[in-house]
């Protein structure tokens, strides 16, 4: 893989010339556990509403919620006796908003490209568009087809959220694009903590001593097994480790701990893992634990 020092320097050797207990459970759109009863929600104030509504735009938009829809949803989850079905019109209507996706986007960016945003993105790309220019007029067209395709991976990587918000890649692509990139790389640079990081951004933990030489040597260009599935390449190492089943499991890690603060049990894990799984939405599983007495404090 090509580092952008290595491409900046392409330009100054001259070729210009000038990153508990078990519960039954069925799962439709939301995860119900069987026997459950609701309690009563006669006690819970309309400032404890309010807490719960603007919690929801914190952690879901980032920003407070305003004046208006504060009255709104208060007074229709009021109305509605604070129902599961009432929280997840709310939590629907929020997550239907442009800034829940470049909230995700600035999340994940935190967590695995310290923290880089579209507009700096940009630049890179700008960067890399210019350079491959260049290079194609110099004549050097391998370097340039190089460059070419690193740059195509940062379009897609700026692009993920509104992609994802479109529906037109799957959370899968959406998580995959924050790792398959040149930013990426530079932060673990290696092929052996470029893996090293893969597990412990995607499945919340280190890789076994054989995982380690396996997916090494995977991302090296060796055929090599790994979770359960064979590649051969760095790209086979990113699509696997973001389609195993642990990584539905590190999707309940990540926002069990980012909303409720603790990890989930055994039975949260398999109850949670498989909605996830089974609906590939995100959004599904964020509901499932926004919706919660829990969460919302009540």
């Amino acid at each position: 893989m090509i580092s952008r020092y290595l491409i900046v320097g392409l330009i100054a050797i001259g070729v210009l010339g000038f990153s508990c207990k078990k519960k039954t459970v069925n799962i439709h759109e939301n995860l119900i556990v069987e026997g459950n009863t609701p309690p009563p929600y006669d006690g819970v104030s309309s400032t404890q509403i309010e807490v719960y509504v603007n919690k929801l735009h914190i952690d879901l938009l980032g920003i407070q919620v305003s004046d208006t829809d504060l009255a709104t949803y208060t007074q229709y989850l009021k109305q509605q006796n604070l129902s599961v079905a009432s929280r997840d019109s709310v939590i629907d209507v929020i997550l239907s908003k442009q800034q829940y996706y470049e909230r995700l986007f600035a999340l994940l960016s935190g967590r695995m490209l310290e923290g880089i945003n579209e507009f700096q993105l940009q630049d890179e790309i700008n960067t890399y568009t210019f350079i491959t220019q260049q290079l194609y007029s110099s004549g050097d067209t391998l370097n340039a087809q190089i460059v070419e395709y690193e740059n195509a991976k940062l379009i897609a990587l700026k692009q993920s959220d509104s992609l994802y918000m479109e529906g037109d890649i799957t959370v899968n692509q959406l998580y995959a694009a924050f790792s398959n990139n040149v930013i990426y790389d530079e932060i673990n640079m290696g092929s052996l903590n470029f893996m090293i990081a893969c597990f412990e951004n995607y499945l919340y933990r280190s890789p076994t001593a054989q995982e380690t030489t396996n997916g090494t040597e995977m991302v090296d260009g060796q055929s090599r097994p790994i979770l359960q599935s064979d590649g051969d390449s760095k790209n086979d190492f990113i699509n696997i480790i973001t389609t195993c089943n642990e990584f539905y499991q590190g999707l309940v890690i990540e926002n069990f701990t980012s909303y409720l603060s603790r990890r989930p049990t055994s039975q949260e894990m398999f109850d949670f893992t498989e909605l996830v799984k089974t609906s590939n939405n995100l959004e599904e599983l964020k509901k499932n634990i926004l919706n919660t007495d829990e969460y919302a404090g009540f």
